[in-house]
């Protein structure tokens, strides 16, 4: 039986919470109510939507609040940071070091982590290959996902 969106958000949260006990790390409330929004979100957030979002049953917070709890939960690897858009998705696999690589639609801002550490060690030895030092690596694609590249076909028509 296939799970809902509620509880697929439901077991993320569980784990980042297990993760952070197993770890000693302090998710505190605002932390992990920054770390729910994230999750909820099926597109990259920016922090002052955070901010909107957490309004209601925060006040009116000053913006360095949630950066704060953005840098923890980066340090700590449950979110990444998407740098072309200056926002934040959940990590897919918070307490499992890997690379990633981001598939972003164009159409929707649906945004889907692909952990690759292959292709981020075949880059990685590219650059001292070729004289370059490597110091941060970001691979972000952006395009249309299915349901946008559907929606953006003419009907009958061919391609």
């Amino acid at each position: 039986m296939a799970t809902s969106i509620a509880e697929h958000h439901a077991v993320r949260l569980a784990h980042a919470d297990a993760h952070a006990a197993a770890h000693g790390l302090a998710l505190t409330p605002l932390r992990r109510q920054v770390y729910a929004a994230i999750v909820a979100s099926e597109r990259p957030v920016g922090a002052y939507e955070l901010l909107a979002a957490l309004e209601p049953e925060r006040g009116r917070m000053p913006p360095t609040t949630v950066y704060r709890a953005l840098d923890f939960l980066l340090a700590h690897g449950f979110v990444h940071r998407i740098e072309s858009k200056n926002a934040y998705v959940a990590c897919c696999e918070v307490g499992v070091p890997h690379r990633s690589q981001f598939l972003m639609c164009d159409g929707c801002g649906a945004t889907v982590e692909i952990p690759g550490d292959d292709l981020a060690d075949q880059l990685s030895h590219s650059g001292p290959a070729n004289g370059f030092e490597v110091h941060r690596q970001v691979i972000e694609l952006s395009g249309l996902c299915a349901p946008c590249a559907r929606a953006a076909r003419p009907v009958g028509g061919s391609s």
